[in-house]
């Protein structure tokens, strides 16, 4: 019984050993420059050009055809859901099929994101302001600008960037250093970074672009379109705060010892 004791503890030991060498990270994630690829597990599997069932249709695919995987689109849980869809590549383009019907070389969660089902409106339908013959995200692009510098003295920063065609509302994320997030909304092509919302930390900002279409003022009713992408940094001048030793809750405090029980009286 003692040595069926030792092996298990030897072998929960191995197992824990196994698990503390893992690298930092997803350990499914594919490696730098590693191809991921995909069967198709359906025959007729059908290819749009973006990842909602909404897009057009520009062909379908042969049982156990292989594809290559460029990225995903939504997040699986516990059950597909039409949310998750894959990027492929296809006939020298790029297209996008749900993804039950193809079986992956990792994890599907461990696919890099590149896309975003699209917004609804109240009736459950795509907006009619969206030109679903194409890709959204796929043309999204132009130039991002930013005029102004607070290591000059300017309060306010002004950034420009592409328009997308539907979108009614941009918000500007900007992140400092630690990763705070602070939103700058707008619904033009041009928004302001106000450096009084930005608090006290000094460092190097940047500052990340996603589009949005909403049918009500209330933020929680916006819906993302397109993931966010990078507009540039920009610097906050100062010096860095001194590290401060850490502080323990109980550090100034003395813990009360039970006072000691005289040993009783012998006759």
């Amino acid at each position: 019984m003692r040595r069926l004791w030792l092996i298990l503890i030897g072998i929960l030991l191995l197992a824990a050993s196994a698990a503390l060498a893992q690298p930092p990270g997803d350990p499914d994630a594919a490696r730098p420059g590693e191809t991921i690829t995909g069967i198709v597990a359906f025959d007729g599997a059908r290819v749009y050009v973006g990842p909602d069932f909404a897009y057009d249709l520009i062909g379908q695919l042969a049982l156990n055809a292989s594809v290559e995987v460029l990225g995903r689109s939504g997040d699986f849980y516990y059950a597909w859901t039409g949310s998750q869809w894959l990027e492929i590549e296809y006939e020298g383009r790029t297209g996008w099929v749900y993804a039950r019907l193809i079986r992956t070389s990792i994890p599907f969660n461990s696919i890099p994101p590149t896309g975003r089902r699209l917004p609804r409106n109240r009736n459950g339908r795509v907006p009619e302001v969206f030109d679903l013959s194409e890709n959204l995200c796929a043309n999204w692009k132009g130039a991002f600008t930013r005029s102004g510098d607070f290591a000059a003295g300017d309060r306010v920063l002004t950034v420009t960037y592409p328009e997308l065609p539907g979108a009614n509302v941009y918000s500007v994320i900007v992140i400092s250093p630690s990763g705070q997030r602070t939103a700058f909304d707008s619904t033009t092509t041009t928004a302001e970074i106000e450096r009084a919302k930005l608090g006290r930390e000094v460092g190097t900002y940047t500052w990340r672009v996603a589009p949005y279409w909403t049918n009500a003022p209330e933020r929680y009713n916006w819906q993302q379109i397109c993931l966010l992408q990078t507009g540039g940094t920009f610097v906050i001048p100062g010096i860095p705060p001194t590290a401060r030793p850490p502080r323990y809750r109980y550090g100034g405090y003395q813990t009360p010892q039970p006072a000691s029980t005289p040993p009783p009286l012998v006759p």
